[in-house]
């Protein structure tokens, strides 16, 4: 297996560690030489022991014009969709990875690249959703599925962290307006950031039958801090096609991080909880008066990235159908939504849309 990732900062270094791990040729390619050799001489060394020298390093004017069987895109939200558009129609890869969130919210280029995607079949598209490979995702779901616990009532989602955590690993940034963290429209912000949340929302909602968002109303506090414009926090209340109403709620001022799905059922809940340590996610289904059923998953970092790439392998060779992948693009669109923003004063945002 070959891969192509285009973006040697973070991401970059995560696929390309797990990528290697999972005995594929890798390619990096930047436009900036200076991402090249901090990924070469501090990052990877620094995460991973040791550089790996059979992974190569270039930027685009220079990189092999080859065939890959993988192409992963880890650049900024911004220029996800110009670069995955190039790289259909020009390398056409059995799969094409796009990161987190799929495009910035002003949803650019979007229509162009869905068409570009209907024109190349062979290719199939993921979004780097890797939470929901997760075993603590895929223990949520046997749990619901492996007990009566009624009716849906309720689910709610959130990821809030201080990106404090995201600045201590990258230490060359000195704050959120050096990177397109720090701008909204660029896809940064808590509603780029950490669109996990409605991510995982829209998943446990598929999962238990509810169907898709089809109304949200939302508020998002803005602001404005040495040049940057973001939101540091994003509340979304949601109602699906089959009425169930749920909250979402990302932020990038929470400290210690909250990360958990809550699936409310008529006899019970389900908890999907991250970080609940370093190296623990865990699962707990409830039924009402009873106690407690705890299940702990071990984790590692790089072990998340590498489920992601075990996933994509087993998409190239057959053994998942596309339409059965969690990542798939069409639910990487939905994340994104076609919302009308409505910016009413400042700091505060509100906007409200007809569905995600």
């Amino acid at each position: 297996m070959k891969a192509k990732i285009f973006g040697a900062g973070s991401i970059g270094n995560h696929l390309a560690q797990a990528s290697r791990q999972a005995g594929w040729e890798v390619t990096v390619v930047d436009t900036d030489p200076k991402a090249l050799s901090r990924m070469k001489n501090e990052i990877y060394p620094k995460r991973y022991g040791a550089w790996d020298e059979t992974i190569r390093l270039f930027v685009p004017q220079d990189a092999p014009k080859e065939k890959y069987d993988v192409v992963l895109v880890g650049t900024p939200p911004d220029t996800h969709l110009s670069i995955a558009t190039r790289v259909l129609r020009e390398e056409a890869p059995r799969v094409l990875q796009i990161e987190k969130p799929l495009c910035s919210p002003t949803l650019e280029g979007l229509d162009e690249f869905m068409r570009e995607v209907k024109n190349h079949p062979e290719t199939m598209v993921v979004v780097g959703f890797n939470h929901l490979l997760g075993a603590h995702t895929l223990k949520s779901e046997e749990v619901i599925r492996g007990n009566d616990l009624g009716s849906i009532q309720s689910i709610d989602a959130e990821i809030r962290s201080h990106w404090k955590n995201i600045f201590d690993a990258h230490p060359w940034l000195s704050g959120p307006q050096d990177t397109y963290l720090g701008y909204w429209k660029r896809g940064g912000g808590a509603g780029g950031e950490h669109i996990h949340a409605l991510n995982l929302w829209q998943h446990f909602s598929h999962m238990v039958g509810a169907g898709r968002i089809r109304e949200v109303s939302a508020v998002f506090d803005y602001v404005k801090d040495r040049g940057a414009e973001y939101d540091r926090s994003c509340f979304l209340n949601v109602v699906t096609e089959k009425g169930l109403v749920g909250r979402i709620a990302q932020d990038v001022i929470t400290l210690p991080k909250k990360k958990f799905v809550h699936v409310q059922f008529e006899k019970g809940s389900v908890d999907w909880l991250n970080d609940v340590t370093k190296t623990t996610d865990q699962v707990v289904m409830q039924f009402h008066g009873k106690d407690p059923e705890v299940y702990d998953i071990s984790k590692t970092r790089t072990e998340e990235f590498f489920k992601e790439i075990e996933h994509i392998g087993a998409l190239c060779e057959g053994k998942i159908a596309i339409a059965d992948s969690p990542i798939r693009l069409e639910r990487g669109v939905d994340s994104m939504g076609r919302c009308k923003l409505n910016t009413r004063g400042s700091p505060a945002g509100i906007f409200v849309c007809g569905g995600i």
